[in-house]
């Protein structure tokens, strides 16, 4: 027995403040292992006496003293075990009391605010350049559409027997006015509507943004 180790660890499970939390956990899993250790050892010196008293004459008496030894070893192991017990659930008590009270700290508050508004802010970042995509890409498809069309020159082509054929002049855009006031119509609209589904955008990120910096405990 280790009576003073045993009582040392309660004390320490008692006053965190003057233990290291390592240090208790080693000196715990080492008094488990000695406990361990002495009632395996009680099992083999009571295999032993009841050998012992087969030898003899008196076996009755002999192995009620031998059963009232183990007995009392294990009882003094259990209470030595209760003992170490009790410790271990004051000490995680008093761990999970410090855990929490660094949790509500101002400092920590703090930290966990400044986490959420930089969370926040990169998902902003994400879809405001997620808009400036779209909206550029709407805005070449707008050009494309609205650009005239040329047939390719056939000039330079040989015939039948290898001759180049005359050059001929180039077509004429087929677009006529109203068509090209049309595209053009259509070119800024597209642009509207894009300019229009970015605003909504960054509208619905600042809106999503409030409630989650004003739902923060001010610190106190």
């Amino acid at each position: 027995m280790k009576p003073f180790l045993v009582l040392a660890l309660a004390m320490a499970a008692v006053l965190p403040a003057y233990a290291q939390g390592d240090d208790t956990e080693r000196a715990e899993r080492a008094e488990r292992a000695r406990i361990e250790a002495e009632r395996k050892a009680a099992d083999v010196r009571f295999a032993e006496r009841r050998k012992e008293c087969n030898a003899r004459f008196a076996v009755t008496d002999c192995m009620k003293k031998a059963e009232r030894e183990r007995s009392a070893a294990q009882a003094d192991l259990r209470r030595q075990e209760r003992v170490l017990n009790d410790a271990e659930r004051k000490r995680r008590g008093a761990e999970r009391l410090r855990d929490q009270a660094e949790r509500n700290s101002p400092e920590r508050q703090r930290e966990e605010q400044e986490r959420r508004a930089k969370a926040v802010e990169q998902q902003q970042g994400r879809e405001a350049q997620a808009a400036d995509k779209a909206q550029k890409r709407a805005g070449q498809q707008a050009e494309r559409a609205s650009a005239p069309r040329h047939d390719k020159s056939s000039a330079g082509h040989s015939g039948l027997r290898g001759k180049p054929r005359e050059a001929r002049a180039p077509k004429q855009p087929t677009v006529t006015a109203e068509e090209a006031a049309k595209n053009r119509a259509a070119h800024d609209k597209r642009l509207r509507d894009a300019e229009a589904h970015r605003a909504e955008i960054q509208e619905r990120v600042a809106k999503r943004a409030k409630p989650a910096a004003s739902g923060l405990p001010v610190p106190k």
